[in-house]
């Protein structure tokens, strides 16, 4: 389900259900069960899509809920099983490939409501697995998402800068900010956000200065978010994530979702940094726009991406290096110029993205084991949004 069109859209012989079942006895108790929620989930779904897909987004999901409650014998939509999940993508795998990716989509992006709310009452081993399988149905990636035991887990996330700015610019938040009608900070309050996130700058509303970098040097003049892109990227992070919630003028946290943030263990804080993580990789790649709304930069910044979360990490010197002219084949020499402006911008948004953590740059650039599976889900929001 994405903005460019609605995989979930109800129609007759709805991807979701296998067409031999009829209509099944448990859709009214799948109704039943999500309606304490039903207005949150459909909150959720609008940060992302528009209305109407969110609307048929809902109605897809219904379907495939009650399916899958057809396979296990019981309503439980706090969960997915594993086991009947994989019979489900059988029979949906031949109805199409495009069904069964859509429909993937459509279950992933419920369980990470699921994870942010807190509302999963399956084990940890048992949404890996499930998300897993959403994953390998979706499309396949280069990605590899280890395993890992909850407590290691706990202490790689400790380690993040990451994790200390986006609760720095939580705790600026304090219990609520206003802000403009887009959702927007104020300029009045741009040099102490900065400051919760590390950034010396002064306002000067004549400003008209290009943005001065990811870490501007103290005491750059500034006029509006654009110019502070290290800010407008986790400032954006914690609203998709749920940390911060926008109403009437007002930015306000979110208490399950901040509590999570700022808790050191446990699935909940994990999910919820994992999320900030996925906004924060997603951000920073579809904001690398050129003239002509050309993602050039995008692409060979997710293609880099992608590769240091591989088995096989791209080596620095040969991702960042440039070819000299007369370097390249006959047939690729039309591509110097290209490469000598993309490959300089995709190596300051992976420097900027290694100041925070999301990836290491030394002989390899590799993604930290604990970032993989929110950079997979990033990467997949990027195709949907811009490289599709």
């Amino acid at each position: 389900m994405s903005k460019s069109k609605s995989a979930g859209k109800p129609r007759s012989g709805h991807p979701g259900r296998n067409p031999s079942a009829g209509a099944s006895k448990f859709e009214d108790q799948v109704r039943t069960a999500m309606r304490p929620y039903a207005a949150q989930l459909r909150a959720f779904f609008n940060q992302r899509h528009t209305p109407d897909d969110s609307e048929a987004g809902i109605e897809g999901l219904v379907t495939l809920l009650t399916v899958h409650a057809r396979l296990r014998g019981k309503v439980t939509v706090s969960e997915l099983d594993h086991g009947a999940l994989a019979i489900q993508f059988t029979d949906l795998r031949e109805l199409g490939d495009e069904v069964a990716v859509a429909c993937a989509a459509m279950l992933r992006e419920f369980m990470l409501f699921l994870a942010e709310t807190g509302r999963w009452s399956g084990e940890v081993e048992e949404f890996k697995a499930v998300f897993d399988l959403l994953s390998a149905q979706g499309g396949q990636s280069p990605v590899v998402v280890p395993e890992l035991d909850e407590a290691s887990a706990d202490e790689r996330w400790a380690k993040l800068p990451m994790v200390a700015t986006a609760r720095a610019l939580l705790a600026w938040v304090g219990e609520g900010r206003e802000v403009a009608e887009d959702g927007l900070l104020l300029p009045t309050d741009l040099v102490s956000a900065a400051a919760a996130v590390g950034l010396e700058v002064r306002l000067d509303p004549e400003s008209e200065d290009a943005r001065p970098g990811w870490v501007p040097e103290a005491g750059s003049s500034v006029a509006t978010l654009a110019q502070l892109p290290k800010l407008g990227t986790y400032w954006d992070a914690l609203l998709r994530a749920g940390v911060l919630s926008f109403k009437e003028g007002t930015a306000l946290p979110n208490p399950v979702v901040a509590e999570a943030l700022n808790a050191d263990s446990g699935f909940s804080a994990r999910g919820a940094k994992d999320l900030v993580a996925e906004g924060l990789y997603a951000h920073i790649l579809l904001n690398a726009v050129g003239p002509d709304a050309d993602h050039t930069v995008t692409q060979m910044t997710a293609a880099l991406l992608a590769k240091a979360g591989s088995a096989n990490p791209p080596r620095t010197e040969a991702a960042f290096s440039i070819p000299a002219p007369g370097e390249l084949e006959p047939e690729q020499a039309h591509l110097q110029p290209l490469f000598a402006k993309t490959v300089p911008a995709a190596e300051a948004l992976l420097r900027a993205a290694e100041a925070e953590g999301l990836v290491r740059i030394g002989k390899h650039i590799r993604v930290p084991r604990v970032l993989r599976a929110p950079l997979e889900r990033a990467l997949t929001r990027v195709a949907e949004e811009v490289l599709a």
